[in-house]
């Protein structure tokens, strides 16, 4: 399971331990969750956008035209 849930930082848990996210392998990841953490967050996001997508903090949803 800890490859196919992804945190809302947009990495797997597997990339995350008690340190925070480990990122990509090539960048770091500013994400401080732990795997329980991550878990947590994806599990909170899907309740909220149970059919949308996740996206990097920030980043918004594009306006409807």
């Amino acid at each position: 399971m800890k490859y196919l849930v992804a945190c809302t930082c947009g990495h797997a848990l597997d990339r995350h331990d008690a340190y925070g996210c480990g990122g990509d392998g090539r960048m770091p990841c500013g994400c401080r969750r732990d795997q329980e953490g991550a878990l947590d967050a994806a599990i909170d996001h899907a309740r909220t956008h149970p059919w949308g997508t996740w996206r990097p903090q920030g980043e918004t949803e594009p306006a409807p035209t």
